[in-house]
């Protein structure tokens, strides 16, 4: 795994955030202490705008799908919607997370819109895997401390990598690269399959590969992307990998070009 002694030393700064109180419904109604406090269980997270969310599908499909492997028994879409709304209480904007805990009990947080990454992203490699990675699961807190320990250092996120350098997802998102020809190549798997990894593949034609640390000199760049936005990565770790600037418009205009759905 290629590893440096050098790099940035100086913590980046992110976007301002509206710090809007959270609140958080379970069934539609107030959160009791214990109904939040287990750290089992899978969600998701989304972002809403004027009451829509872009992948909302998407979204809905990964709440079934986990629910059914790890509860056995399926999670009803439109019933998430109504507590969605319901929790929304007429906000138009915001984050929102849904979660199960266990069976019978789908929790909706609300909280401030978070804002788009503002610039492109330096990442740093880091010796982890999320286990179970197809989920997006509770109790990430492995994936969290690297991210904490790579920005300490000055870089903006943590990319995940196994022993011998083959990547897999950054600590919150998922990373794409661009091919000669400008196709999106993505990491094989293992990782999670993204909501907004799904939009780009569900508008543009993308591959699976196997990509090391090692390989990553011969693409036009990278991206990450997940439900909070799209953004270039600077680079990976002493490795340049700035895209095109017209590889990123042709994102942003993909993204651009997706409807919100209402909840």
């Amino acid at each position: 795994m290629r590893r440096t002694t050098d790099g940035p030393r100086t913590p980046s700064r992110g976007p301002s955030r509206d710090h809007r109180p959270m609140r958080i419904e379970v069934n539609g109604r107030a959160a009791e202490a214990e109904e939040v406090a287990s750290a089992y269980g899978h969600f998701t997270a989304m972002q809403v705008r004027g009451g829509g969310v872009q992948g909302l599908a998407n979204h809905l499909d990964r709440l079934d799908a986990a629910n059914r492997e790890l509860f056995g028994e399926p999670l009803d879409g439109a019933e998430v919607r109504r507590l969605i709304r319901h929790a929304l209480a007429g906000a138009a904007d915001a984050a929102v997370r849904v979660t199960v805990r266990e069976p019978g009990r789908t929790a909706v947080t609300v909280a401030a819109p978070t804002p788009p990454v503002p610039a492109p992203q330096r990442l740093r490699s880091v010796p982890y895997l999320r286990p179970f990675p197809h989920l997006k699961h509770l109790g990430g807190f492995a994936q969290g401390e690297w991210a904490r320990r790579v920005r300490a250092r000055g870089y903006d996120e943590a990319l995940l990598v196994d022993g011998d350098g083959t990547i897999a997802e950054t600590a919150i998102a998922n990373i794409g690269f661009f091919a000669a020809d400008g196709t999106v190549v993505w990491p094989a798997p293992p990782w999670l399959h993204g909501t907004a990894m799904r939009l780009v593949e569900q508008h543009r034609p993308t591959t699976r590969q196997r990509i090391t640390l090692a390989d990553v000199a011969g693409f036009r760049g990278a991206f990450t992307v997940n439900s909070i936005g799209h953004v270039a990565v600077a680079s990976i770790d002493d490795i340049p990998t700035l895209p095109d600037p017209a590889l990123m418009a042709d994102l942003d205009a993909l993204f651009a070009s997706v409807p919100w759905d209402p909840i």
